[in-house]
């Protein structure tokens, strides 16, 4: 076997690995958006009810900063 054919086996395993590597990140990456894309905007930004403060209370907690 001359060395020029052992380089082209190398090269046409590399390519394989290469793609195997690659489609195994793309079934990832699918894998990864359909579980995001199955969340619940809500469930990650849940919003505090907002609190009806008097202009006393308003006044407090800008001085106090609570």
């Amino acid at each position: 076997m001359s060395k020029t054919d052992r380089n082209q086996q190398a090269l046409k395993w590399f390519e394989k690995e290469q793609l195997k590597d690659n489609l195994e990140i793309k079934s990832v990456k699918d894998k990864l958006i359909n579980e995001i894309k199955g969340l619940n905007k809500e469930d990650l930004f849940k919003k505090e009810p907002i609190q009806n403060l008097s202009i006393w209370q308003k006044i407090r907690k800008m001085i106090w900063g609570n």
